[in-house]
């Protein structure tokens, strides 16, 4: 009998987990692509429904960072938020493994990014892209973790929540979104080096998502924001 094989760069949910579907509004970003109306994860069922409603508001925040930055090219903005703030910190890794020319600096590598995030919101709309699977973690080991992936177009925006992460309001939850965030950059495309965050384009521009698009704090160490990642 031939053996079924997952399709690559799509993790596989746990053989005991059962999901729920749930769909979350795509904000009406000025972008050039058509966009669905919502977004489609597949939940785990032991999520609480106070957890769940926490996943629906870190997924927000990282789809309002998304659409502010659009707001403010179409504004008329050389540069969005988002992007001067991954300019004055992102140096390294620039690029996810799928982009084939050079960026010359944190600002065009924001832009790519947010280009690469719009195909994915509409790749998962659309039903294009592999089912995305909002996993269950109940660890302390980890806050919001995604698989390396390499196709935007095609993979999915599963990753893996610490459930326990979800029920502490000591952390906030735009420290939640950056961390997802990161997680959909791996999705995306984007790699660092292990452990490291600092210059590096996926740790950077999560930690800016964290602090609200604001300046780094004299004071405040990065690894205030980094535990939150990976």
């Amino acid at each position: 009998m031939k053996k079924k094989r997952r399709k690559l760069g799509v993790p596989m949910a746990h053989v005991s987990a059962t999901y729920k579907k749930i769909t979350v509004s795509v904000p009406a970003a000025p972008v050039s692509d058509v966009l669905p109306a919502t977004m489609t994860f597949y939940v785990d069922t032991r999520f609480t429904t106070a957890q769940v409603n926490r996943i629906r508001q870190i997924i927000g925040t990282v789809l309002g960072n998304w659409e502010a930055h659009f707001d403010a090219l179409n504004e008329g903005d050389a540069l969005s938020r988002y992007q001067n703030c991954v300019n004055k910190y992102a140096k390294f890794n620039l690029a996810p493994v799928w982009f084939e020319e050079k960026l010359a600096n944190g600002a065009a590598a924001a832009a790519v990014q947010m280009d690469g995030l719009t195909t994915m919101i509409a790749a998962n709309g659309f039903g294009r892209a592999a089912k995305a699977y909002i996993m269950y973690q109940n660890s302390r080991s980890s806050t919001i973790k995604g698989v390396n992936a390499s196709n935007p177009e095609k993979n999915s925006l599963t990753v893996t929540i610490n459930a326990s992460a979800l029920n502490s309001y000591s952390v906030s939850t735009i420290f939640l979104g950056g961390s997802l965030h990161h997680a959909w950059l791996h999705r995306e495309g984007y790699r660092h080096p292990a452990g490291k965050y600092t210059s590096y384009f996926a740790g950077e521009s999560s930690m800016c998502v964290m602090r609200g698009n604001n300046d780094k704090s004299v004071g405040t160490p990065d690894n205030s924001y980094t535990k939150w990642l990976d």
